[in-house]
């Protein structure tokens, strides 16, 4: 009356379509049922598996459950008796079959899918057919959870690897495999970036000694020499560092991937100059034009004279954020004469910081662009500047209007240390050639490194720790430079503006919320 046959067996019938009943439960689950003559008694004996047979026949052991009538290509279900029979989640007592209705014998009985198979072709579903099958056969089996979540996967596997086709499976066999691979790759690469971060950490606090001795972002060219002579012993572990970084994960590779091209480094410098004179702070020169030093070895300053003016250079970070070439950083960057001590100081003799120069690089834009201010604002540390068209063209990245959660993962990206950082991956050819250069200075080494196509930014992956109202803090590994710089989410959104450092707080760090750059920009007449 009735046939089993594995899954990938040959289904022959005359009628064209044949009917079929997939059992989804019991032992025999993955396996189906062909539908051959006319009337057909469903029976379900004490094991609660079907048995089908003449109709009328009776046998002590068995609850005659329904009859299945011919009615074309399909079956027409009748209920006997009392029985309780669903179809598709519904109580039936008569019901005409169609290819995919779920049927139910009795509660906690036996399940089938009845369907209608192509005369000569093998027995095969879709994802979605496979996904249904699966959860049915979980649903029926009245046992704890990870009984349920067993026969789950158990049927979800079969059916996947007996009821698709053999380039479905091998595509599968080979991704899994290849899925393996790399999380043993990546977890093998997280160890040994975790042990290089340490170490470059270490190497970034002594450049930013360096840096503080200065008190600029000016670079000598005994400071390149000595430079050099650090890079040829830690180029190869920098270089690795950023290359293992980008090859942690794929989902953290496309983001910094993406935002790569919309960091900005910004290069500026102020002088001190008095409004109503115009007179400017310089350098105190002798008749040889040699600069004077006092009994502490201070340089000596004054308004008057003919010497080299007092100029202040600093580095920050910045973002495109509209099409337009709208971008956002720190207010502490834009006004970097701010967090300048001197600034108070030269107050008292009349002197304020005017800006004589602002900046931008792009990571594969050649050329400089300007950077004025356009908005600085009160209440958060964050500015708003508008740069010249060559950034009109880049893609701007898109500010996040949701908090992000503690633990969830963060990347930083900017320009920690300035040039600094740039030169340590430039290698030590380029460096030799920067300190031969005659025009050797703050802003042309940033013109050499642009015209190699050394600036880009550094990404830092972290973990947010605590979010306030106020402030988003985090671990990601960064330093002075990089403020200004985005802090994104694994969906590539900016979540917060990265602001201050906080290294009594092991490392951790602190952003803007990206809600207050939401605010900040929507009182202003930008291209979205």
């Amino acid at each position: 009356m009735s046939d089993h046959f594995a899954v990938e067996s040959m289904v022959q019938a005359e009628d064209g379509m044949t009917p079929v009943f997939m059992h989804l439960s019991g032992h025999l689950r993955g396996t189906g049922t062909v539908l051959r003559n006319k009337t057909i008694q469903v029976n379900v004996d004490p094991g609660a598996e079907l048995v089908f047979g003449e109709p009328s026949a009776e046998r002590d052991h068995l609850t005659r459950y329904a009859l299945l009538h011919r009615a074309g290509d399909s079956y027409e279900l009748e209920v006997l008796g009392d029985n309780e029979v669903w179809c598709n989640g519904g109580r039936v007592r008569t019901h005409t079959l169609r290819s995919g209705d779920l049927i139910e014998f009795g509660p906690g009985g036996p399940l089938v899918r009845y369907r209608l198979v192509a005369d000569g072709a093998h027995i095969q579903k879709s994802i979605m057919e496979i996904f249904s099958d699966s959860v049915g056969s979980a649903r029926r089996d009245h046992l704890s959870l990870p009984a349920r979540t067993g026969a789950f996967f158990s049927t979800l596997a079969r059916d996947l690897s007996t009821h698709t086709t053999l380039a479905f499976r091998v595509t599968v066999v080979v991704a899994i495999i290849g899925l393996g691979v790399m999380v043993f790759l990546l977890n093998a690469l997280n160890v040994r970036l975790q042990e290089q971060l340490a170490q470059e950490s270490t190497r970034l606090e002594n450049v930013a000694a360096l840096l503080a001795q200065t008190q600029s972002e000016q670079l000598s060219r005994d400071e390149l020499a000595a430079l050099r002579r650090e890079i040829a012993a830690e180029v190869a572990a920098a270089t690795e560092r950023v290359a293992a970084l980008e090859a942690r994960s794929a989902a953290i590779a496309r983001v910094i991937a993406a935002a790569a091209r919309s960091i900005v480094f910004l290069q500026g410098a102020y002088v001190f100059e008095n409004p109503d004179t115009g007179m400017r702070l310089r350098y105190a020169v002798d008749a040889q034009g040699r600069k004077l030093t006092g009994p502490q070895g201070q340089s000596l300053l004054t308004t008057s004279g003919d010497g080299p003016i007092v100029e202040r250079h600093f580095t920050g970070t910045a973002f495109v954020v509209t099409r337009g070439g709208t971008l956002l950083t720190n207010r502490h960057v834009a006004r970097s004469w701010e967090t300048d001590e001197a600034t108070e100081a030269l107050a008292e003799m009349d002197l304020v910081p005017v800006m004589t120069r602002f900046i931008g690089y792009l990571p594969e834009v050649t050329a400089s662009f300007d950077v004025r201010p356009l908005l600085i604002s009160d209440e958060a540390d964050l500015a708003v500047l508008q740069c010249s068209d060559v950034a009109g063209g880049v893609p701007h990245l898109k500010l996040s209007d949701s908090v992000p959660s503690a633990g969830e993962e963060v990347v930083v990206m900017g320009y920690p240390t300035g040039l600094r950082s740039m030169l340590a991956q430039s290698g030590e050819a380029f460096i030799d050639a920067l300190r031969k250069d005659s025009e050797f200075d703050f802003w042309q080494v940033a013109r050499q490194l642009s015209a190699a196509g050394y600036i880009k930014p550094l990404a830092s992956r972290g973990i947010v720790g605590q979010v306030t109202p106020a402030t988003v803090v985090y671990d990601a590994e960064t330093t002075h430079g990089g403020s200004g710089g985005p802090v994104i989410n694994i969906e590539g959104e900016v979540v917060a503006v990265n602001m201050a450092v906080m290294p009594e707080y092991g490392g951790s760090n602190m952003g803007i919320p990206a809600a207050f750059a939401l605010q900040l920009l929507s009182g202003l007449s930008v291209n979205e």
